[in-house]
């Protein structure tokens, strides 16, 4: 049903007192605290039938009412105001350590550690599941002649290294001609084209050599860790500074859940277009159906998009701080292109 625009002009005004005040709202701060042209009565009508409709929840302790989830989604969605546009928050981004970052993980894991610190609240990073992501090269060194280390360098910037020790020794020829052989024909490919198939044609050209095995072994493992989605928490204690969790039972029961396995805090959707809200029970049925997030979208070109957003109680100012969260998923889209996109298309 339709809500009239007395009923949207009420609503917008409750939703905006409960995030400001955190207390129940009643017909009287209304009256008073808002130029709205209607009576005292026909408020607390158009309240008694927004709760009616599942817009307002009634508190058993209190005269007032508060929004409900359903409430904060028809805010977001068609009464909120968008703020002005402001530069800061993106650019907080480029004149912090995040500019001498050259790993994507870790700039992405310092990104949302700043936006916890420009927000106050808890937030959550994600990376894309790079699936499309490319080694752009092998190294092995020899420690000796049954140690090695073998060195991944990815097009994203991110450099992985293992010590591994063969069954056998391994000569110089046999460590240099399995490189060459790495480089030559999985180096270029998405993970995604690294098949067992693909491997043979590595095992056949290399020939015979106790270095194949444990080579093989670390790149499967390579491949599982970077197509893996990882979830960056930080400021999880930040939600303890809000009303809402002064119950510590609640409280430490929604942070162990945040905490023990955070692929609890993979959006609903994965897939975020623009700015997303996933308020209340949108985010299951577990200890985050009492919380709201926002999530923002940022892309690493072909490699894929990620994920950087807020966690909070469900009275959260959804405006002010979708507009920060937009703002600073921009200025990580932009350090992202100057810092791993440039380099790797040769334009640095």
């Amino acid at each position: 049903m339709e809500l009239s625009e007395r009923k949207k002009q009420i609503l917008k005004a409750i939703i905006g007192d409960y995030i400001r005040t955190a207390e129940p709202v009643g017909s009287k701060a209304l009256t008073e605290g808002h130029e709205l042209p209607f009576s005292s009565a026909t408020i607390r009508n158009e309240m008694s039938e927004l709760e009616d409709m599942g817009y307002l929840e009634k508190p058993h302790t209190s005269a007032g009412r508060i929004p409900s989830p359903q409430g904060y989604r028809l805010y977001v969605d068609e009464l909120m105001e968008r703020p002005a546009d402001n530069a800061e928050d993106g650019n907080a981004l480029q004149n912090s350590v995040l500019t001498k970052v050259r790993e994507l993980d870790h700039l992405i894991q310092e990104a949302g550690k700043l936006l916890t610190s420009l927000t106050n609240y808890a937030s959550v990073a994600i990376t894309p599941a790079m699936t499309q992501i490319a080694i752009r090269q092998f190294e092995i060194i020899a420690v000796d002649k049954m140690n090695f280390v073998i060195v991944v360098v990815t097009d994203s910037g991110t450099v992985k290294n293992k010590m591994v020790r063969t069954v056998a020794e391994v000569s110089k020829d046999e460590a240099e001609l399995l490189t060459y052989v790495l480089n030559q024909t999985l180096t270029g490919l998405p993970l995604s084209s690294i098949t067992a198939e693909r491997f043979d044609i590595v095992r056949r050209a290399a020939g015979l050599t106790a270095l194949l095995a444990p080579v093989a072994e670390y790149i499967a493992e390579l491949i599982t860790e970077l197509s893996d989605q990882k979830v960056y928490l930080d400021g999880a204690s930040k939600l303890l500074r809000f009303p809402e969790y002064r119950d510590t039972k609640k409280a430490q029961t929604l942070l162990d859940y945040m905490e023990d396995d955070r692929k609890h805090l993979l959006p609903a959707t994965r897939k975020i277009d623009g700015i997303q809200f996933f308020i209340g029970p949108e985010n299951g049925e577990n200890p985050l159906s009492e919380t709201s997030a926002i999530y923002a979208k940022y892309d690493i070109g072909k490699i894929g998009q990620g994920a950087i957003g807020i966690v909070g109680p469900t009275r959260m100012d959804y405006a002010k701080l979708s507009a920060q969260l937009s703002r600073f998923a921009k200025g990580l889209n932009k350090l992202i292109a100057e810092t791993f996109l440039d380099e790797k298309d040769g334009n640095h």
